[in-house]
């Protein structure tokens, strides 16, 4: 049985590797304006313009993921500092706020955020900044105060017994225990982030998000294309990296 389940985890490695490679030889093709021009005329032979003529793709790339990495990156720290005080805090009804906060903030959609950080921070890059920010901070709290709850409580107990400390529980229990959990909401908050940030565009940000709106707007189909493609191949090679880190600690 153990040797059964460790060849479907090596299948799926490979398929995950495989998927990986697949996407990063197509963010290759999007990245190189000939390939990029070749593909958009296999897929729109009617259209005269038929890459985004502002921005070359690798700057609106760059763009793109330099502003996702920064937001998420300070939101998986807020976020999984949040948890820490929500879990370590004594106060049941603490905990409750905390939780209940996190969960009516992901409820509101994105261009609801966005409009109400306007009268604060004008148009531009700053209020999608606060925007992608509270968006990748909320998945990275829940998924790791809901890791770090649902440790055993056995496992705990025999920590204990055998003289740790609680801040050794914590950190030498708790949270190895729980860093799959964790890993999951970073893996998320990358993930929605990628996506979210398409919108800024409608706020005056770069990004993919100016071809796709470029492409509505105009009717140049080809555009939103570009946009929308790009977006979705750093999306899946975000979660194959993921997935393979996790995969290879978890084997």
């Amino acid at each position: 049985m153990p040797s059964k389940i460790l060849s479907r985890t090596e299948r799926s490695m490979k398929a995950e590797r495989l998927r990986l490679v697949v996407s990063v030889l197509l963010l290759g093709l999007l990245l190189w304006p000939p390939s990029l021009e070749y593909l958009l005329r296999f897929l729109f032979p009617q259209e005269t313009v038929l890459a985004y003529p502002l921005k070359s793709p690798a700057a609106l790339i760059f763009e793109h993921m330099g502003m996702v990495f920064l937001t998420s990156t300070l939101a998986a720290f807020a976020g999984f500092l949040a948890a820490i005080v929500a879990f370590l805090s004594g106060s049941a009804s603490m905990k409750r706020l905390i939780v209940f906060s996190g969960t009516v903030l992901q409820t509101i959609p994105p261009m609801a955020v966005l409009a109400l950080l306007i009268p604060l921070a004008g148009f531009g890059n700053t209020p999608v900044f606060w925007a992608l920010f509270f968006y990748g901070l909320l998945p990275v709290f829940h998924n790791a105060y809901g890791a770090m709850e649902t440790v055993p409580q056995d496992v705990i107990t025999a920590a204990r017994g055998l003289g740790f400390s609680p801040a050794q529980i914590f950190s030498q229990v708790t949270i190895p225990l729980a860093l799959p959990g964790i890993l999951s909401g970073i893996r998320a908050s990358l993930i929605i982030n990628i996506g979210t940030a398409t919108i800024g565009a409608t706020m005056g940000a770069g990004g993919l998000g100016r071809p796709i709106i470029a492409g509505i707007s105009q009717f140049h189909y080809s555009y939103l294309v570009q946009g929308a493609l790009s977006a979705a191949v750093l999306a899946l090679i975000v979660d194959s990296l993921f997935e393979l880190f996790t995969g290879r600690r978890a084997s």
